[in-house]
């Protein structure tokens, strides 16, 4: 039988990213793990899972600011983890990068 963590260690995700996947495709935990899984298996996965960790950051900014700061933590992390540089929705009106600058 698998565990949650054999799971996520599959899927190359953390729980963490896969809450904030839930959060914003508004899925429960094991579907928002099914398709971050399937999200990274393609050429843009990586641009789409730091995509949606950063529309909830600049969400919980605004709404709720001392959260802010740990899922910008978690923002830096998932940059870090998932660094893929493609990025499948160019915008002029985007508050930010989806890829933080160092």
């Amino acid at each position: 039988m698998l565990t949650m963590n054999d799971c996520l260690g599959i899927a190359n995700l953390e729980a963490d990213e896969v809450t904030q996947i839930a959060a914003h495709e508004h899925l429960p935990f094991m579907t928002a793990l099914e398709k971050g899984a399937a999200l990274l298996n393609e050429p843009w996965g990586d641009a789409a899972v730091r995509q949606m960790v950063w529309d909830n950051l600049c969400t919980t900014n605004r709404r709720r600011p001392d959260e802010a700061v740990a899922l910008m933590t978690l923002y830096n992390d998932t940059c870090d983890r998932h660094p893929n540089p493609f990025d499948r929705r160019h915008t002029p009106v985007r508050v930010g990068p989806p890829n933080r600058r160092h």
